[in-house]
């Protein structure tokens, strides 16, 4: 069940940007939707966030690389699981379908036209830092974030989970004074 659930929600997840970059550039997207915090703006990237590397003739071929291993890795991630049959947390199968599809939207991008397509614009026309970016970075970042929550916070071995009173904390227990 949970493998569908990742199959439903990556490819949810990818139709919707896939159809709103299609939109975006077949309607020359540039509108205003909330004064000066957030107006639909097509631009073109050919660097990661914030255009990184996009003045180097080699970052096409290297995002393309980093993305394809990255995909793999998490293909393999879930055979592996299937595999051995142990069934992925629910917090780490959502966020790595979030993080899939959105290497994969901006993946075909690349692929397709050696440029992501982006068209969510915050903050312009204010001092606040400005950013424009599409539905599969914000996939890829709700993912990341979704996976540091539970690595930091609810997996069993989590740095700062916190731990049931009944439970020994490790070390010298001995010395209390």
């Amino acid at each position: 069940m949970i493998y569908i659930a990742c199959l439903l929600i990556a490819g949810a997840v990818l139709a919707l940007d896939l159809i709103s970059k299609y939109l975006a550039v077949k309607n020359e997207f540039n509108f205003v939707v909330i004064e000066k915090f957030l107006k639909f703006k097509l631009s073109y990237n050919t660097g990661a966030a914030f255009s990184f590397l996009s003045d180097k003739t080699w970052s096409q071929i290297f995002f393309i690389v980093i993305t394809v291993i990255a995909l793999l890795a998490i293909i393999a991630f879930f055979i592996f699981k299937l595999i051995t049959k142990k069934r992925p947390s629910w917090w780490v199968a959502v966020a790595f379908s979030l993080m899939f599809s959105g290497a994969l939207g901006n993946f075909i991008d690349r692929v397709s036209a050696g440029e992501v397509r982006d068209f969510i614009f915050v903050f312009y026309e204010t001092d606040i830092f400005p950013a424009i970016f599409n539905v599969a970075d914000m996939a890829l970042v709700s993912g990341v974030i979704t996976t540091c929550v539970y690595l930091f916070f609810i997996d069993k071995d989590a740095l700062f989970r916190r731990k049931p009173k009944d439970e020994k904390v490790s070390g010298n227990e001995e010395d209390n004074g």
